[in-house]
């Protein structure tokens, strides 16, 4: 009886002593944390709205070219503080927004990714 009770007793007390090491074990801090910073986000201009990809899928090509050339006038607005040109624009890119997203599930697989790429860099612009 002591051969099978005294190793069982050695073997709970060795056990518990290894994980309280884990659970008591400091964490160090990081020595060189990531930083973010909003300074460092790259600038958007028009010349970079200008550049629309064209899409094989037509509706998709179409729409592309509306949107930028909305996003284009939409930033203008913004930039120019023009308070009628935002009124009228507003409920505008709301639709375009709803549009793209309809759009992008209908759009043919192999070109689902370039055409979300696309819409993700316009609504950038925007904000």
């Amino acid at each position: 009886m002591k051969k099978i009770v005294y190793p069982m007793l050695l073997s709970a007390v060795l056990l518990t002593a290894c994980s309280k090491k884990e659970e008591n074990k400091i964490q160090e801090p990081m020595t060189d944390p990531p930083v973010e910073s909003v300074n460092n986000a790259p600038q958007t201009t028009a010349e970079d709205v200008a550049t629309v990809p064209s899409f094989k899928y037509a509706e998709a090509d179409q729409f592309a070219q509306e949107y930028s050339k909305f996003v284009s006038e939409f930033k203008t607005a913004t930039a120019n503080n023009d308070k009628e040109a935002l009124k009228t624009l507003g409920p505008k890119l709301n639709e375009y927004q709803k549009r793209g997203v309809e759009l992008a599930k209908r759009v043919p697989q192999d070109e689902a990714v370039a055409f979300q790429d696309f819409l993700n860099k316009l609504e950038s612009y925007i904000k």
